[in-house]
């Protein structure tokens, strides 16, 4: 009897998860646009002249899964190529590794004469939703139909955060002033401050490092005390100006890994 019964208990546990696992089905994402915060934040790159102006990638956030990993959707710009650029990445917030990453291959659909064919997000969910709808929910992945976007410094359940960069600049020897050196901080009042992470560019890596950079937002897990901080790089444009904008996430725990202040 005994085991019989908890044989019950561990197929009532399990049985959501069986369910979610298979029947979960994932839609076709809907964007976050940070242009406006660009504009605001980075305001030295544009200008009267049609170039003088940020190019920013898609960002469209899927959802979370209950360990701590966040799903997202980004279009990087199309400068030059006529092509649609796309990847879905599946990131681990508690060690920031990337745990499965996607990326559109437009040459691999072309025209009889070798001219990338038309797509977009629609098409290419589309002819993915599968293998989407596979990787996500083998990873646990809980799609939301609405994300509250946090600025940088918000309050949950009544504790201040702030989420900041603190960057070195350098010149990259081009005649370009690039970071050279880059540091995400978490802080909060009693718990203290966390450093997310640094990177620091050196030699021919200047090059290709960040002109700006800077953090747009948080958005806060449903299912833990985690969120992901949104952070946007500058990057030169492949010709010069216009500059594009890229997206780069960490992930913070609310609570845990906090040194305090002296």
């Amino acid at each position: 009897m005994t085991r019989r019964i908890a044989l019950l208990i561990l197929i009532v546990l399990c049985l959501p998860f069986f369910i979610f696992s298979q029947s979960a089905s994932y839609s076709a994402p809907r964007p976050v646009s940070v242009d406006r915060f660009a504009r605001r934040t980075f305001k030295q790159f544009y200008g009267p002249q049609e170039y003088n102006r940020l190019y920013v990638d898609g960002f469209y956030p899927i959802g979370w899964s209950r360990d701590g990993k966040f799903a997202y959707y980004i279009e990087p710009v199309d400068e030059a190529c006529g092509c649609y650029f796309a990847e879905l990445i599946i990131q681990d917030l508690r060690t920031d590794k990337i745990v499965w990453h996607f990326k559109n291959d437009p040459e691999s659909r072309v025209d009889k004469d070798g001219a990338p064919l038309p797509d977009d997000m629609r098409k290419l969910w589309k002819r993915n939703e599968r293998a989407f709808a596979e990787k996500l929910r083998e990873n646990g992945i809980v799609q939301q139909a609405r994300f509250t976007f946090l600025p940088s410094t918000f309050t949950i359940s009544g504790r201040r955060y702030v989420a900041k960069l603190s960057k070195i600049s350098g010149d990259d020897g081009d005649g370009l002033t690039r970071i050279k050196k880059l540091t995400l901080q978490f802080t909060a009042p009693r718990l203290g401050t966390k450093i997310l992470f640094t990177e620091e560019y050196k030699g021919d890596q200047m090059y290709t490092s960040p002109l700006d950079a800077a953090v747009a937002g948080v958005f806060k897990s449903p299912f833990e005390d985690r969120v992901a901080v949104i952070m946007l790089n500058v990057q030169r444009g492949w010709e010069g100006p216009p500059h594009t904008v890229d997206f780069r996430i960490a992930g913070a725990h609310l609570f845990n890994g906090f040194i305090k202040d002296k």
